[in-house]
C-alpha cells in the first residue's frame, strides 16, 4: 500500500508540474506572438535612435569596442552588444536591429511571473505575467528597438534575486541581486534611481520588520557593496564626462533655474495630473511608444487595479508587501514626472517589474469575492472574460488594426528617410526588402551599377545602415563624384534635387533617362515639401 500511495503521489505531482508548465508556456506563447507577430516589417522603417544602434553595433563587429556611454547623450553600452550579436546571424535589417529587444519583453514576463509568485504567490504570478504578456506597454516596448525594455528586465530579476534573498537569508540571492543591480547601471539612464529606490524600501522595511533586517544586515551589506562595485565603473565615467552624461536630463527637466513659487506649485499640480492619469485615462502620446493617448490599462482593467492597490496597501496581510512595491514605483515615476511631455511610458519603465502585481490582485479577490458571493461560474466567467477582453483590445488595436502601418507611425519611424535603402537593396536584390527578418544574401540580381550622391547618403543613417555594403566597397555601389564616369550599360542615380539637372546632362549619349522623385520631406530652410532625392535610371 504504501509503495501504491507513493506512485499515486508522484503521479499527482508530476500531473501538477506538467498543468502549471502548460499554463506558463501559454502565457509566454501568447507574449511571444504580440510582440514577433510581423517583426521583419512592420513597420517597414527605421527610427533615427535605431539606425544610430545598428551603426554602432556594426562597429562593434568591424573590430571596434564602445565606451561605457556611447554618443552624445551618453548611451550605456550593452544594448549595443545585444544587438551586434543578433546582426552578426541575421544581417542588417530591422527586425535583427529589434529582436534582441523582443526577447527582453518576453523575458520581462517571465521575470515578472518569479517577482510576482515569490512576493504573493503562484496565481499572482501567473495573472500578473498575463497581465504583462498582453498589455500593450510591454509589447510595443519590446518592438522599439531601444534599450529601455533592458531595464525593466534587469531590475525585475534583481527584485526576483532580492526578495529571494529576503526570505531565505542566503548570501547567494544577495550576492545575484546586487549583480543584477549592478548590471541595470549599464542599460537605461533611470538606473540613477535605482539605489535610492533600494534604500527607500530597505528603510520602510526597517520600520516593519527591524528584526528582519538586522537579521539580513550581512546580505544587505553584500548586495549593496556588490552593486556599488558592478555600477562604479559606469559611476567613473559619468563623472568624468558630466556634461555629456547630465546635459540631456537638464534639458528634459521641468523644473528650472529661477521659477517662481507660483509656477513650482501650478507644475507639480499638473505634472501630478499627467502622471497619474496615464494608468487609466490618457497615456503617452508619442506613436514610437504607444498608440497615441491609450492609457496603461483598458476598461477591462480598471476596477482591478484600483481594487489591487486598495487592498495591496489596505489590507494587513499584504500592507507590508504592498507598501514596498508601492515605493518602487513611486520613485520610478519621477523620471517621467520631472520631465517635460508627461507622461512618457520609456522614461517610466521602471515601474514594470511591479506595476501588474496590483490589477493581478485585483483580479483574484474579485473572484474570491464573487465566488462567496454568487458562485464560481460566475466569478470564473467575469474574471476571465475580463482577461480575455483586455488581451483581445491589446491584440486589435496593435495588430489587427495594423497599428505599426499606419502613415503616421511609419513617418515617426522616419519611414520616408528609410526607403533609400529599399530602393537601393531592391535594384541591387540583396539586404533588407521591406518585411524579411533575415537579410537577403547571394549574388545581385542584374547588372546594375548604382551611384549615390554623398549630400544623399552622408545624412542618412538609415541606408548606411540597412544597405549590406557601403559606397566604393560593394560591388555595383558607389559614390557619386565630379569625376564618375557613367557607364553605357543599365545604370541608376540617386541624386539630391539640386544636382538632377547637373547629372542629367552627363547621361551616357543615345540613352534616355527616367527621372523618378523621392519622398517628400517638409525642408524647413526652403518651408515647402521637397522630395529627398531624385531617382534617375536609364
Amino acid at each position: 500500500m504504501d509503495r501504491l500511495a507513493d506512485l499515486l503521489t508522484r503521479s499527482s505531482d508530476f500531473v501538477v508540474t506538467f498543468q502549471r508548465t502548460l499554463i506558463l508556456t501559454g502565457i509566454v506563447t501568447l507574449a511571444a506572438v504580440l510582440r514577433l507577430w510581423g517583426i521583419g516589417g512592420s513597420p517597414a522603417a527605421l527610427q533615427y535612435d535605431e539606425a544610430v544602434n545598428g551603426l554602432t553595433a556594426a562597429r562593434i563587429l568591424a573590430g571596434e569596442h564602445p565606451v561605457l556611454l556611447m554618443l552624445k547623450d551618453g548611451r550605456e553600452p550593452i544594448h549595443f552588444y545585444l544587438v551586434s550579436a543578433s546582426i552578426a546571424v541575421l544581417g542588417k535589417t530591422p527586425g535583427a536591429m529589434r529582436l534582441p529587444f523582443v526577447l527582453g519583453s518576453i523575458g520581462l514576463v517571465l521575470a515578472a511571473w518569479l517577482l510576482a509568485r515569490e512576493l504573493f504567490g503562484r496565481k499572482i504570478g501567473w495573472l500578473a505575467s498575463l497581465l504583462c504578456a498582453g498589455t500593450l506597454w510591454p509589447v510595443y516596448l519590446g518592438r522599439y528597438g531601444t534599450r529601455s525594455v533592458l531595464f525593466a528586465l534587469v531590475t525585475s530579476m534583481a527584485l526576483f534575486y532580492a526578495v529571494r534573498a529576503w526570505r531565505s537569508g542566503a548570501i547567494g540571492w544577495w550576492a545575484a541581486a546586487g549583480f543584477m543591480f549592478g548590471v541595470s547601471y549599464y542599460t537605461y539612464p533611470v538606473n540613477l534611481l535605482v539605489l535610492p529606490a533600494i534604500v527607500l524600501v530597505l528603510g520602510g522595511a526597517s520600520l516593519y520588520r527591524s528584526g528582519t533586517v538586522r537579521e539580513n544586515g550581512r546580505g544587505i551589506a553584500v548586495m549593496i557593496a556588490v552593486t556599488v562595485l558592478m555600477a562604479f565603473p559606469m559611476w567613473l565615467y559619468r563623472g568624468i564626462y558630466l556634461t555629456q552624461s547630465f546635459s540631456r536630463p537638464q534639458h528634459l527637466a521641468v523644473f528650472y533655474p529661477g521659477q517662481g513659487y507660483s509656477d513650482i506649485v501650478k507644475t507639480l499640480a499638473a505634472q501630478t495630473v499627467l502622471v497619474l492619469r496615464m494608468f487609466l485615462l490618457r497615456g503617452d502620446s508619442n506613436p514610437l511608444h504607444n498608440i497615441p493617448g491609450r492609457p496603461v490599462f483598458d476598461a477591462a482593467m480598471a476596477l482591478p487595479f484600483f481594487w489591487g492597490l486598495s487592498v495591496s496597501l489596505a489590507q494587513a496581510r499584504y500592507r507590508r508587501r504592498g507598501l514596498a512595491i508601492a515605493a518602487w514605483a513611486t520613485v520610478f515615476l519621477l523620471p517621467t514626472f520631472l520631465s517635460k511631455s508627461a507622461p512618457h511610458f520609456l522614461r517610466s519603465v521602471g515601474i514594470l517589474p511591479v506595476l501588474f502585481i496590483f490589477p493581478a490582485l485585483g483580479l483574484l479577490h474579485s473572484y474570491r469575492w464573487m465566488r462567496n458571493t454568487v458562485n464560481p461560474a460566475i466569478a470564473n466567467m467575469v474574471v476571465g472574460g475580463l482577461m480575455v477582453i483586455s488581451v483581445f483590445v491589446t491584440a486589435r488595436d496593435f495588430l489587427l488594426r495594423d497599428f505599426l502601418n499606419r502613415p503616421y507611425v511609419y513617418r515617426a519611424y522616419n519611414g520616408e528617410e528609410t526607403s533609400l535603402a529599399l530602393q537601393i537593396n531592391r535594384r541591387l536584390g540583396i539586404g533588407w526588402m521591406g518585411s524579411n527578418l533575415a537579410s537577403r544574401s547571394g549574388t545581385m540580381s542584374g547588372y546594375v551599377s548604382i551611384w549615390v550622391d554623398p549630400a544623399v547618403w552622408d545624412g542618412n543613417p538609415y541606408a548606411q545602415f540597412l544597405v549590406p555594403g557601403q559606397l566604393d566597397e560593394f560591388p555595383g555601389l558607389y559614390t557619386l563624384s565630379d569625376g564618375t564616369e557613367l557607364s553605357a550599360s543599365e545604370g541608376v542615380l540617386f541624386v539630391h534635387p539640386r544636382n538632377s539637372s547637373l547629372w542629367l546632362e552627363r547621361i551616357p549619349a543615345g540613352e534616355t533617362p527616367l527621372v523618378e522623385e523621392g519622398p517628400l520631406l517638409y525642408d524647413h530652410g526652403e518651408e515647402a515639401m521637397l522630395p529627398l532625392y531624385h531617382i534617375v535610371s536609364w
